[in-house]
């Protein structure tokens, strides 16, 4: 189970309604956890029999006016049927990268047509970014899309010592063809040993190839996946974020390191930029990230960043007011 699984989506959750009833399928065999309106399973080794019989038991006991779904999957398309033939209204919130035109996998046959049926069933769709509404669009023309983005929390980080050389951390699931961690090592390569020091947080499939690639140098470290609040309690000891993806549907642990008050590198590409504040420095190819690297000993500290339009009333007003057009309209 990634640690951070579900974060982002339950901050959604508590925007617009603490008290919503919520069923869950995270990615893990652990018991269920139930707790007022909540419902988790741990559905990785559930059938799609035991999770239909969950939902219509939740949906009769609740008798909802909006279902909202998260994060698409092919198992939701019998769910959104079920809940568009007894009149329920329905609203789907989208982060996965899978419907951006430059996802290595993208969706192909009996795949691509039950998301497009999805995406046109739902009354609305919520990328989190325009980026991913574009890419939803060119799967499914006629669906009904409006941005909401992810939610920054506001946060005081603790004062930490920094690092004492210029210390640079990617947080990113370790997968080279969409981070590009390779990429990044190979440019630090290049840059003082003594000077600057760069950590690795993450896991994933190429893990152990990134551990090999890095045995032997002195200033550079894999730390392993941590989750979202480890994350938030390490960013302050460094003084500058790095995510060099190929792509990104938002990229939230940019904010969250301005939030710490590093500063951030990032693409002007990726789906949060839009929201960038003038300590978000970006790059667009190795030449320039190098570039920057080298400038970093030579600026002040970057001070926190303030990210109202991203704060949970923000947002929760936003989804409030959704609902409401929804339901009376």
């Amino acid at each position: 189970m990634d640690p951070q699984n579900g974060v982002f989506v339950q901050k959604h959750i508590h925007a617009a309604d603490p008290n919503s009833a919520v069923l869950g399928f995270l990615n893990h065999s652990e018991p269920t956890v139930q707790n007022a309106g909540y419902t988790l399973y741990g559905g990785k080794n559930m059938s799609t029999a035991k999770k239909w019989r969950a939902y219509f038991i939740k949906v009769n006991s609740v008798k909802p006016d909006i279902i909202h779904f998260h994060c698409y999957a092919p198992d939701l398309a019998p769910l959104l049927w079920f809940a568009k033939r007894a009149g329920i209204k329905t609203v789907h919130s989208e982060h996965w990268s899978g419907f951006l035109p430059q996802h290595p996998t993208p969706l192909k046959g009996w795949r691509k047509v039950i998301a497009r049926w999805y995406m046109h069933k739902c009354d609305i769709v919520l990328p989190v970014s325009k980026i991913l509404a574009d890419g939803i669009k060119e799967l499914a023309p006629k669906t009904k899309t409006q941005v909401v983005p992810n939610i920054i929390e506001n946060r005081s980080s603790r004062a930490a010592g920094k690092r004492p050389a210029i210390s640079i951390c990617v947080v990113a699931d370790i997968v080279f063809s969409i981070k590009q961690q390779d990429k990044i090592l190979a440019v630090f390569s290049d840059l003082p040993t003594k000077q600057f020091e760069l950590h690795f947080y993450g896991g994933g499939p190429d893990e152990s190839a990134l551990e090999k690639m890095i045995k032997g140098q002195s200033n550079v470290f894999l730390h392993g996946r941590k989750s979202n609040v480890e994350i938030l309690e390490i960013l302050p000891q460094h003084h500058a974020l790095l995510l060099f993806s190929a792509y990104e549907t938002f990229g939230i642990t940019i904010f969250e390191a301005r939030q710490a008050g590093l500063w951030a590198i990032a693409k002007h590409s990726f789906g949060g930029a839009p929201f960038y504040d003038k300590k978000c420095i970006t790059v667009e190819s190795v030449e320039d990230l190098k570039n920057v690297l080298l400038e970093l000993p030579t600026l002040p500290p970057a001070g926190s960043g303030n990210f109202e339009e991203l704060s949970p009333n923000r947002i929760g007003r936003k989804l409030s007011t959704l609902y409401s057009k929804l339901l009376f309209t």
